[in-house]
């Protein structure tokens, strides 16, 4: 019995002593009542930081959905696409691939007759100046009056060409186009002073031909040492006979002997470049007489200083158009 009142009283103690001299936090916190009670302090969560693609391809997709890319139909586009249009339809004509092809052809088309009105437009205004009529006369009154001209122009280009060489004029008795061929090769004889001889190829004679500018080729020699081939066959011989050029093979208009016979002799050396130049039936414009043109690198997208640069070389002077105006003489 006494063991056990010992024992109780021995518990007591230790029981009070943990009580007064451990943590007194619980009476110091009695202003919050007997009944407070504190939740678990919660962990906050750290925001997702995202990178700059996953933000770049958010801004992206925001911008694909509120603006929809479009795409001009201009004449690069039309230049690609069209051929492939085109091949779509023909592989597989339906409404849908006809359509859209005739669509883009349709586009183009206006294009090409807008491009058409301005660029008239332009040359009847400020680009005269660059217009082929300073060449070659294109309105029929003005045409005629330039072919008149070049052939007194030629004249005297074909007499000098006559005085180094001449005409050798290859045919037969039996050729039908000869016979067309004679009367222009006796204008050139006549008119234009170019010396012909005529070569019979079978030993006869064309009605019309002066009997003293015939060579009969009896042995075919004469035709194997020039390849011929047909008749008429004209060609160029000098005086010497050591130079030639074939001027036609068969039957040829007026005008085109003239010009394969001034560029044939042009090619000899037998005239000058502006006695050659005097008989074209294009004038140059000398755009390119001082070399070629050249602008700042720093300027080629401008397009006024390509424009200014061939505007300060071309020379109308010899103009088939209009008569040269000097503005320095009228000055004086």
């Amino acid at each position: 019995m006494k063991l056990l009142v010992f024992l109780t009283c021995l518990f007591a103690c230790i029981f009070c002593s943990s009580v007064f001299s451990g943590d007194d936090a619980f009476y110091k916190a009695r202003e919050k009542g007997w009944f407070w009670h504190e939740s678990p302090p919660i962990e906050e969560e750290e925001p997702e930081v995202k990178s700059k693609v996953e933000i770049t391809q958010e801004v992206i997709q925001v911008q694909g959905e509120s603006e929809p890319e479009m795409i001009e139909i201009n004449a690069e586009w039309l230049k690609d696409n069209i051929p492939i249009l085109k091949m779509k339809a023909i592989n597989n004509p339906s409404s849908e691939n006809l359509g859209a092809f005739y669509s883009a052809q349709r586009i183009m088309i206006d294009m090409s007759s807008n491009f058409a009105t301005k660029t008239t437009d332009y040359f009847r205004k400020e680009g005269n100046f660059l217009s082929e009529e300073h060449r070659r006369p294109t309105e029929s009154f003005m045409l005629s009056n330039f072919k008149r001209q070049r052939q007194e122009q030629s004249k005297p280009v074909l007499a000098k060409i006559g005085m180094k060489g001449g005409l050798w004029f290859f045919y037969s008795s039996t050729c039908p186009y000869c016979k067309k061929q004679l009367p222009l090769m006796k204008i050139l004889a006549d008119y234009y002073e170019v010396n012909v001889l005529y070569v019979s190829l079978d030993g006869g004679v064309l009605p019309g031909i002066p009997e003293d500018n015939v060579v009969y080729d009896t042995t075919g020699q004469v035709a194997l040492d020039f390849n011929i081939q047909v008749t008429p066959t004209t060609v160029l011989v000098s005086n010497d006979g050591q130079s030639f050029e074939m001027i036609a093979q068969g039957a040829a208009s007026l005008d085109k002997i003239q010009t394969q016979l001034i560029a044939n002799a042009h090619t000899m050396d037998w005239i000058t470049d502006e006695e050659y130049q005097s008989a074209q039936h294009i004038r140059g414009s000398n755009a390119l007489a001082n070399g070629n043109v050249a602008v700042k690198a720093s300027e080629i997208d401008n397009p006024t200083v390509l424009l200014n640069a061939l505007k300060s070389k071309i020379d109308l002077s010899s103009s088939p158009v209009g008569t040269p105006f000097n503005r320095r003489t009228l000055q004086k």
